[in-house]
């Protein structure tokens, strides 16, 4: 009998050990936030380079779009596209979709340069945008109210 009792008590504990054996938990910490901060400043350089480089690389477009922000007839919307606020001319017409074709272009190769979303480049240039207007120039925040600065 007793040595029934210590058999048994020798299997259960050999039982009891296997188990906890193969009960092992692992677990994996990972770390977002230097990822997201990594993109986000990869986002802010490109985008402050290429709103340095936006006046020398599209010269009269540039200019014309200027002068119409300045009058009143386009603004900005809550993405930093240019968006007529009142009837324009052909010509008018022509530099602000030439202007926003260009946007959406280097808009799209920031995004795959930095590995961030298109969405979240265009949102990004639209505050560095509204941070930069000159006073006068209509622009949408970014609940998509009309606004001038």
């Amino acid at each position: 009998m007793k040595n029934g009792f210590f058999g048994t008590f020798a299997a259960l504990s050999a039982a009891a050990l296997a188990a906890g054996c193969l009960a092992i938990k692992t677990e994996h910490e990972v770390k977002p936030i230097q990822i997201t901060m990594d993109v986000n400043l990869k986002v802010d350089k490109a985008l402050e380079q290429e709103l340095e480089n936006e006046q020398r690389k599209q010269g009269k477009s540039f200019e014309a779009v200027k002068a119409l922000s300045l009058a009143g007839k386009v603004g900005v919307d809550e993405r930093g596209y240019l968006v007529a606020r009142e009837t324009l001319g052909e010509e008018e017409a022509d530099a602000v979709e030439d202007a926003n074709a260009a946007r959406r272009v280097r808009m799209a190769e920031i995004a795959a340069e930095t590995g961030a979303s298109r969405k979240d480049v265009e949102l990004k240039r639209a505050k560095m945008i509204r941070e930069r207007l000159p006073a006068g120039v209509w622009y949408k925040d970014a609940d998509g109210v009309w606004k001038t600065k």
